[in-house]
């Protein structure tokens, strides 16, 4: 049974110049936590289709699926596991033009698969990636099987585009990017449609790391009908700083050329459009959805931009706090393949303990042993322990 296992913050204002500079480095070239690489086989053209593949992955029947159905087409399929699926989908809410490659969703199915049960979905985001396939981030680097071990739930994980950042964009001249339409309004109905799922909101959790943690809490907070849980892994949670925001005025830039088309006219965003979009201004939406929040103390190396995305998540939870929203906010530092940084030996560890608290709020009952985890990330640094 693998275990998993995992430099103190400095000024907020030295942390958040290292957001505005390092984040935009990471994400744009490497990608968050180094993921975001194509394995061979799924980064073609879309010509192939295991049928095989997608029916060990829990669909029924596999040429439906390349059908067009709630605005999703699947053009290619190929096995990644016994019980893994990489799909190439179309779709009209995201331009084939948007940075990031081909829009790639990953499907994993339970161990000891039964049809004719109904499961609880587990939605995975990845970070800002490099330019293809960004769902085989969690895939790959994550190891997404393998956090999920031992939970009776399918896993999805959705790409969100080189620097999607998970929203509908304001200004689409340029190209169609649609995230949140592409991921609420079609992959969720889609996936309740062909696969044996429990579709309410308390079976149905969102979980992400860096950009995608971002995205995690904004979806929860624009609909809680439909996701219970929402579990954000060093997630960009306070837009309120110059620093924050030109993050976005980067992805703005490198999909558009212009600095203000995701909230914006393309040349300003307003006070008001910035607001709309920050999960701090918005998290009292999130009085009925149980959140939990994952960030490291960094890792010391200069360009390090955890520290900054963890002074986000530490105001998210105080605003948490003062609202009486239920949370749990964890803070962790070096430990084990963990040194505290922006990287995967840091969020899959944390996310075999949300999925874990999550599965035990909700009488989801492991059906074989689950990963073992160093105690630091079940450690509770503000909110509740239960």
């Amino acid at each position: 049974m693998r275990e998993y296992a995992g430099g103190s913050a400095g000024p907020r204002a030295a942390t958040l110049r290292g957001l505005a500079t390092g984040l935009l480095v990471v994400s744009l070239v490497t990608g968050c936590g180094m993921g975001g690489g194509s394995n061979g086989g799924g980064s073609g053209s879309g010509a192939t289709f295991d049928s095989q593949a997608v029916k060990n992955a829990g669909f029924a029947d596999p040429e439906a699926l390349r059908q067009e159905d709630h605005g999703i087409t699947v053009t290619g399929a190929w096995s990644l596991s016994e019980r893994a699926v990489d799909l190439t989908v179309e779709t009209d809410a995201v331009s084939p033009d948007a940075l990031g490659g081909r829009k790639s969703v990953v499907v994993i199915a339970p161990e000891n698969f039964d049809p004719s049960k109904k499961y609880p979905v587990v939605y995975m985001l990845p970070g800002s990636s490099s330019p293809d396939a960004s769902a085989l981030q969690w895939y790959e680097t994550g190891k997404a099987e393998q956090v999920t071990q031992g939970l009776p739930v399918i896993t999805v994980i959705m790409s969100g585009g080189q620097q999607g950042w998970y929203t509908d964009w304001a200004t689409q001249d340029a190209v169609t990017q649609n995230w949140e339409s592409f991921h609420v309004k079609e992959m969720l109905p889609w996936v309740d449609s062909h696969l044996p799922t429990a579709a309410d909101r308390d079976h149905r959790v969102i979980l992400g790391n860096s950009m995608g943690g971002y995205g995690a809490i904004r979806y929860a907070e624009e609909r809680p009908d439909l996701f219970g849980e929402a579990i954000s892994l060093s997630g960009l949670l306070d837009l309120s700083s110059d620093a924050a925001k030109n993050n976005l005025v980067e992805a703005s830039r490198q999909a558009t050329g212009e600095p203000d088309a995701v909230f914006g006219d393309g040349r300003t965003t307003t006070q008001e459009q910035w607001q709309a979009h920050d999960p701090l201004t918005q998290s009292p939406r999130l009085k009925d959805v149980h959140v939990q929040l994952f960030a490291g103390r960094g890792n010391g190396q200069e360009g390090d931009i955890e520290p900054a995305l963890r002074d986000t998540t530490a105001t998210f939870a105080r605003e948490l706090d003062s609202q009486g929203i239920p949370h749990q906010y964890t803070e962790y530092g070096r430990v084990g393949d963990c040194d505290g940084g922006h990287i995967f030996e840091c969020w899959s560890p944390a996310a075999v303990v949300a999925l874990g608290r999550w599965a035990q709020r909700t009488g989801i009952k492991p059906t074989s042993a689950r990963p073992s985890v160093a105690p630091e990330f079940k450690d509770v640094t503000s909110g509740s322990s239960s």
